[in-house]
């Protein structure tokens, strides 16, 4: 036996060695080091899709949040991240996980249509898809018309034709409609050059020189991205647009700087995290002065969102040199931040502002870049967080409605709360004081012989509970009143708990008890018995009073509503002792007209797991201090 144990110890002092070299690498990977760094760099990119995944659920997590755009009061600093501000706003919206934007997000001239026969309501905020199929017949349709083929006044209507198209493309975010537009411009510039009339809008001054205006515009798109030149088929049209593009690679052709720097201020550094800028859908970067050099002719200045959702956007389109940069963040805070204020208090008791069209347009393009969300828009009048106005954005009507002003609304809410059910807490005592002939002689110094505990015990609570809601954040507390409705047992009994008497020598026991004989009437010995014995409180009704505090979650969650889990620490007479829970739960706002704004019905659900600790004096406590309760309850209250 001894040298099958020797053999098998062998065996495995040999195989050890073997069992740590790492598992041999695949057919054409001798290198065991290569092969584990292969492993490791696959781990890497594991690590990366699954991080990846989770930025993008965050995103979408993101976008079905509420969105509050925060308009600075002039010469104040309380602006979107003012912490006492956000608590206050999502507070009064009943919106815990409330997002917060400056007003410059708001500002979307770039993606305003140009015809302002188009109502708020039907901007469509985004160039879609099918647009740019439309885009691109059109184009291959022109392209394949020689030039004898039309009169000079057909080519004309032609670049007419093809000029009203622009406006399907009128805003290019995404890199997707940069060729439709860089082709549209060199087939508009292609017709206004065959119709032999040099005139606007399809030729302007630039600077000193007189350019056919689409066919320059084509070559600053190219000069941005020169693989568009490469899409020109047309040899004639190439070598037009390969001028111009030389032209303005030497400098040509004037360039207007766009500049974002805000209240003289410039951090490079939090920009590039909150923003990335977009000129005609592809990015750049600004320099040291915050600024970006463009060629004159259209721009569509885009800021994107690092976290979530869409930043300002802009259309600049300038042919004559007039300023020598563009500010385009201090126009966006001027305009959604000064003017928009002074249009909002105008009348500001009103319930919808009147407010004028291209703003009332901002805000449904906004709302529809954001479809998910709702969208309010703040004001800290005179840059008090403490007086901020709030509206918020109606889709339908495409206007704003107030939702409170200034201090006019208390940030608690409360709910009063009513209801019963089925408790068990394994601890119902019944506790027996008559001394009788059948039990004296059994009798002892402990408390066993006089007690029952019913490891079942059930109560039926009576329970009127306060609450406070502050955005997620509960406190609760309240009064809990129990009938004993175990078998056997008739209410509560439990020792009185006056001063002197809390500790174990001062409890009187039976030990003192004395059995003298006497006769009856029939003439029979019976026993009388004497004794010190203590009087027990007896109670219909035991008193449980706590305190608590938890966590609400959902969209309705400083409401009141929504699920919820909490801990509580309560004071029980009978028995004796604390209780300990841990309290998670539901409430309900039910089908039926609410109170005003604040006052609503709810129905409760409460469920209940924790500990009953007995403390000294109580008749269970020298049994098991330590006892488990759970139950459930059902109840009915108003928030206020």
């Amino acid at each position: 036996m001894l040298s099958r144990l020797l053999l098998l110890l062998s065996i495995l002092l040999y195989a050890l060695p073997a069992l740590a070299e790492p598992p041999p690498g695949p057919e054409g990977v001798s290198d065991q080091a290569a092969w584990k760094k292969k492993e490791e760099g696959e781990e890497e990119e594991v690590s990366a899709e699954e991080a990846e995944k989770a930025a993008e659920e965050e995103r979408k997590r993101k976008d079905k949040l509420a969105r509050v755009i925060v308009l600075r009061w002039k010469d104040t600093e309380t602006d979107f991240e003012d912490d006492a501000l956000r608590r206050n706003v999502r507070s009064r919206v009943d919106r815990p996980d409330a997002l917060f934007f400056p007003e410059v997000d708001l500002y979307q001239n770039g993606r305003k249509l140009m015809d302002k026969t188009v109502v708020p309501a039907m901007q469509p905020a985004v160039v879609p898809e099918g647009n740019i199929d439309i885009v691109l017949q059109a184009v291959e349709e022109v392209a394949g018309v020689g030039y004898g083929a039309l009169q000079p006044h057909e080519w004309g209507l032609k670049a007419q034709e093809l000029e009203r198209m622009v406006e399907l493309l009128w805003f290019v975010d995404r890199v997707e409609l940069r060729e439709p537009l860089f082709l549209l411009y060199s087939q508009i510039g292609r017709a206004a050059e065959n119709q032999n009339l040099p005139t606007p809008p399809f030729f302007e001054q630039i600077g000193n020189q007189t350019v056919n205006y689409y066919w320059y515009l084509a070559a600053t798109m190219a000069q941005q991205e020169p693989a568009l030149m490469s899409k020109v088929t047309d040899q004639e049209v190439l070598g037009t647009l390969n001028y111009y593009l030389d032209e303005l690679q030497k400098g040509a052709y004037p360039t207007i700087k766009v500049d974002f720097e805000l209240d003289d201020h410039w951090d490079s550094e939090a920009f590039a995290e909150t923003w990335e800028i977009l000129f005609n859908g592809l990015p750049v970067e600004p320099d040291e002065n915050a600024q970006v050099p463009v060629f004159l002719g259209r721009n569509d200045i885009y800021l994107h969102r690092m976290d979530t959702g869409h930043g300002l956007s802009e259309r600049l389109e300038v042919t004559k040199l007039d300023d020598k940069f563009y500010p385009v963040m201090q126009n966006a805070r001027k305009r959604m931040g000064i003017d928009f204020i002074d249009q909002l208090f105008l009348h500001p008791n009103e319930c919808t502002p009147e407010l004028d069209g291209d703003i009332l347009n901002y805000l449904a393009i906004y709302a529809k870049l954001h479809g998910k969300s709702e969208v309010y828009v703040a004001v800290p009048k005179e840059g008090n967080p403490n007086k901020t106005w709030i509206w918020r954005y109606d889709r339908k009507m495409a206007n704003l409605s107030l939702v409170g002003g200034g201090n006019d609304a208390f940030p608690i809410r409360f709910a009063l709360v009513f209801s019963s059910g089925v408790l068990y807490n394994w601890a119902a005592a019944d506790f027996d004081d008559e001394i009788t002939e059948s039990n004296a002689s059994n009798l002892d110094p402990g408390l066993s012989s006089r007690m029952n505990v019913d490891l079942s015990g059930a109560i039926l609570p009576l329970i009127v509970e306060l609450r406070m809601h502050y955005q997620r954040l509960l406190v609760n507390f309240g009064g809990e009143f129990g009938f004993n409705v175990s078998e056997d047992t008739d209410g509560w009994v439990e020792y009185y708990q006056t001063p002197g008497h809390q500790n174990d020598e001062d409890i009187h026991t039976l030990d003192g008890c004395v059995a003298e004989p006497t006769t009856d009437e029939e003439g029979n010995t019976v026993y009388e018995y004497s004794c010190d014995k203590e009087v027990m409180n007896n109670q219909t009704l035991n008193r449980h009073l706590w305190l608590g505090a938890g966590v609400v979650f959902g969209r309705n969650a400083a409401l009141g509503f929504g699920p919820r889990l909490g801990l509580r620490w309560g004071w029980l007479n009978m028995p004796h002792g604390w209780e300990l829970t841990l309290n998670p739960g539901l409430a309900w706002q039910p089908p039926v007209p609410k109170g005003g704004d604040r006052v609503r019905p709810l129905i409760d659900i409460d469920l209940r797991g924790g500990i009953d600790i007995r403390r000294n004096r109580s008749l269970v406590e020298a049994d098991n201090p330590v006892h488990p309760i759970f139950g459930m309850t059902l109840g009915l209250g108003l928030t206020f």
